[in-house]
């Protein structure tokens, strides 16, 4: 009986799968049909041991077995314990259990299928995954459906084989060049930096990884740096048969490297058969580049540091190496955008009242001298773009520059991140969430664009479907700064108050934390501790977060007192204003006149 049990349970598991995989049902479903069977068989075989099955039913057997006869009477035995497919009685046994037991699993699956179980039961026999987590749909809605475009690409890090782990920045440079070029083409479709990036040390075979990314082919290869010499090997595979479409190898000196980049794109172009425009010929060919080896050098390691999104020092590094890079070729249109985005940043994130115009006006002249140099280069106009947002709310300015950047970089995913959200806010708001649909297609490793793609879609007041965005974020990036803020209030705004307090509570961003819960305390009846978190926000920023004090006093009816912060902030510059046109949270202002006048100022002309 246990031998059959065993043969039946194999038989059951493999039926099982089959159905799993033809149905699409949950793999959890397999594991707990699994565990059933393994618990019934210390059941079945004590009730074997105990029992038989005979013509008059199901006896028990004596508490003393007969001797059998050792003779040639063996086949007269009535078998209690027969052998696999003895009969029991007159009764053989085997149809009666494989019927019942494939009989009951098919019940199983089919009730999985049809009434919903699935997503319970996967719940309940997860991995221990935090219950946040493992509630979120495995894949959200922006990513369901979607068929792998014949002309989508990957360009992964290329492999540093210089032997110095400092030349790191060249060979991942050289990535992201070719990477930033291949998007600037309008056939293709190319995989962002920080999802290709996530794979560089990944053992999934190319089949895999192009299935993860959603691509049709990965661009592979690897850079040996020996003084003014480089080696580049580059192939173009195709992700479905693992088969090399294209490779070259390039043995050039480092003032070459310009020429061995545009070759590299072309050649991939050719290979995908996509049909280049003129001025993507011409991007391809370096506009905006620099001839200069070392002005190229100072670059890349500039990047890198601007990357990290570190603190003040990190920063400065960043710009000190733009610098380098534009004192080694003034004509550097990429440092020249580089550095005003740099220049941007320790404006708004670091410096004080007595610098702040200084930095701000010396970021502006560089990305209009950026724009200047190459006016089709995207990160030149991105550049401009995000400057003249931030730093003096020109928004009619910015949204030129914006439209420019997209023109030639509309498939480059920071590109449209920068563009969808600048929409979201403050311009077209249909056009924001597709540019931002896009970028999460493009990148969907990325948190920062599943966060973006959140934001706008919560401003669209569509904040149940914010929510698996926003959960999505998190799950890539846990620490991800004011993750846990966005979230809880998408939570707020559907009225589960104790699930946004939890999200404010974990918050590590400290001024998202006070104002989440200074919000929240009010609605929950609070006010000491409403009074408590809002004076805190005040004490330790200042008027820095004159924007979230407008909030605050917004969600708690003091309309006078939110008109009054948001009319400060205006005057100091606060880019939180950016948010005003569409925010939630200042929904209760919207009748005042104050208010609309604000709205007028805030928003894309025409």
């Amino acid at each position: 009986m246990a031998a059959t049990y065993l043969v039946t349970a194999w038989l059951v598991l493999e039926v099982g799968y089959v159905l799993t995989n033809v149905l699409s049902l949950p793999k959890p479903i397999m594991k707990a049909i699994f565990g059933l069977l393994v618990a019934g068989f210390p059941l079945v075989t004590i009730l074997a041991w105990n029992f038989r099955l005979t013509d008059a039913g199901l006896l028990r057997h004596p508490a003393t077995e007969e001797p059998e006869s050792f003779g040639d009477g063996h086949a007269e035995h009535h078998g209690g314990h027969g052998g696999h497919g003895a009969s029991i009685g007159g009764v053989d046994p085997l149809p009666i259990i494989f019927g019942v037991m494939v009989l009951g699993a098919l019940i199983l699956l089919v009730a999985i299928k049809g009434f919903g179980f699935g997503a319970d039961m996967a719940a309940d026999i997860g991995h221990g995954e935090p219950a946040a987590v493992a509630s979120a749909p495995a894949e959200p809605a922006a990513l369901a459906a979607r068929a792998v475009a014949p002309n989508s690409i990957a360009v992964m890090p290329f492999d540093n084989l210089s032997g110095d782990p400092k030349q790191a920045f060249f060979s991942d440079g050289l990535s992201e060049e070719l990477r930033g070029a291949l998007a600037g083409v309008a056939g293709l479709q190319v995989a962002a930096r920080t999802s290709s990036n996530a794979f560089r040390d990944s053992k999934d075979d190319v089949t895999a990884i192009g299935s993860k990314l959603g691509v049709a082919y990965t661009l592979e290869g690897s850079v040996r740096r020996a003084g003014n010499v480089v080696r580049v090997n580059a192939q173009l595979i195709e992700a479905k048969t693992g088969f090399e479409r294209w490779s070259q190898s390039y043995d050039r000196e480092m003032r070459d490297v310009f020429a061995i980049q545009s070759d590299i794109a072309t050649r991939v172009t050719e290979a995908l058969k996509v049909q280049l425009l003129p001025r993507e010929t011409q991007a391809l060919a370096g506009a905006g580049r620099s001839a200069s080896p070392d002005a190229y050098d100072a670059f890349l390691r500039g990047r890198q540091l601007f990357d990290l999104s570190g603190d003040e020092s990190t920063y400065r590094a960043a710009l000190a190496q733009f610098d380098a890079a534009i004192a080694a070729d003034p004509g550097y249109a990429a440092a020249h955008a580089a550095r005003a985005r740099t220049l941007a940043v320790i404006a708004g994130q670091f410096d004080g009242a007595a610098t702040i115009d200084t930095t701000n006006a010396a970021a502006l002249a560089a990305a209009r001298k950026a724009v200047a140099l190459a006016p089709t280069l995207g990160e030149a106009q991105l550049a401009l773009a995000y400057v003249l947002a931030r730093t003096s709310f020109d928004l009619a300015g910015a949204n030129a520059a914006y439209e420019a950047a997209i023109k030639t970089s509309s498939g480059n995913a920071d590109a449209l991140i920068s563009y969808g959200t600048f929409n979201a806010r403050v311009g077209d708001a249909a056009k924001g969430l597709a540019a931002l649909d896009k970028a999460v297609a493009l990148d969907r490793f990325n948190p920062r664009a599943w966060k973006a793609l959140g934001s706008a879609t919560y401003t669209a007041r569509r904040f149940a479907d914010a929510v698996p965005l926003q959960r999505q974020a998190l799950k890539l990036s846990p620490g991800l700064a004011a993750g846990h803020y966005d979230l809880g209030l998408s939570l707020l705004m559907q009225g589960d108050l104790r699930a946004a307090a939890a999200e404010f509570l974990v918050e590590k961003q400290r001024w998202a934390h006070l104002t989440g819960t200074a919000i929240v305390a009010w609605k929950l009846g609070d006010r000491a501790g409403s009074d408590k978190a809002l004076a805190a926000l005040m004490a330790e920023n200042g008027d820095t977060v004159l924007y979230q004090q407008a909030q605050v006093r917004a969600q708690r009816g003091d309309v006078g007192g939110a008109i009054m912060a948001l009319e400060r902030g205006l005057a100091a510059g606060d880019s939180g204003l950016l948010l005003l046109r569409r925010d939630p949270l200042l929904d209760p202002l919207r009748q005042d006149p104050r208010f609309a006048r604000l709205v007028t100022r805030l928003s894309v002309p025409g």
